[in-house]
């Protein structure tokens, strides 16, 4: 697999106005309009502080002393929002850009590469709201805390380009994977360790708990939002291993598959 300087500069070139195409026809028809990606969050956030912490006042224990259950479920379902509508809306970018992709000689593999970063860019605005808040009610924040979160949405973004760029090949010739991410992330959800933690979890159940990769990228936000450590060694080295497979397999399938597009589409 050899990318060029021509490629690289193709895409920075080609990206960022796809990008803020996507973003604006997302809300395309609202009143509001781009709005929205700062409201939306915002929003979300002030329901799960006022459900969670103000009416249930549920508290999770820890080795470390207890955790409002709010700050628990944000460090972990905002990540998962950005993954999951990064994947979801990429897998199906290709179908829906079949119109372009048939008459015009576009590089396809923005379309799904743009979904991702739109997602992100209006998931992440919803991260660095709870973060700022979360930290300044800390009282501060450290290096290691900001080093590793970076680390960690910077893998989070190019897992989640992989996958994408491998479901949307895909889906142009079975179009029923659209609806079985659906499904899957919804497993997917409810088995990682984002509504719990995973000390709660029975000894029986969490080798099941485990072997879902997603959980393992969860519970390294945990580790260094909410308890100031950095993620495991063999955790860091899986997430590293997983988001390199991932980009390298959907890098190739892409490559692979494209050349069919127009004739399938």
């Amino acid at each position: 697999m050899i990318i060029t300087k021509d490629q690289i500069k193709k895409v920075y070139k080609l990206l960022p106005p796809l990008l803020l195409r996507d973003v604006k026809e997302r809300y395309a028809g609202s009143i509001i309009g781009i709005s929205w990606t700062f409201l939306q969050p915002v929003l979300f956030i002030l329901i799960y502080w006022m459900v969670f912490s103000q009416v249930l006042r549920i508290r999770i224990q820890t080795d470390t002393g207890d955790i409002p259950f709010i700050a628990f479920l944000l460090s972990g379902i905002l990540p998962w929002f950005a993954l999951q509508d990064g994947v979801l809306r990429g897998a199906s970018a290709i179908l829906d850009k079949r119109h372009v992709i048939k008459k015009v000689m576009f590089p396809a593999e923005l379309f799904p590469l743009s979904s991702v970063m739109s997602a992100f860019l209006h998931h992440g605005i919803g991260i660095i709201l709870f973060l700022l808040v979360y930290f300044i009610w800390e009282g501060g924040v450290s290096f290691l805390q900001v080093y590793f979160i970076v680390i960690l949405i910077s893998l989070q973004i190019l897992l989640t380009s992989g996958l994408s760029l491998l479901f949307a090949s895909l889906s142009v010739y079975i179009r029923d994977i659209t609806q079985v991410l659906g499904v899957v992330f919804q497993v997917f959800f409810y088995m990682s360790s984002i509504l719990y933690p995973i000390t709660a979890v029975p000894e029986k159940f969490k080798k099941i708990i485990l072997l879902n990769p997603f959980t393992t990228f969860i519970e390294a936000y945990h580790s260094v939002i909410l308890y100031n450590r950095p993620p495991g060694t063999g955790a860091m080295i899986y997430l590293l291993c997983l988001t390199g497979a991932m980009l390298f397999a959907g890098i190739q399938v892409f490559r692979k598959l494209k050349k069919g597009f127009a004739d399938v589409l």
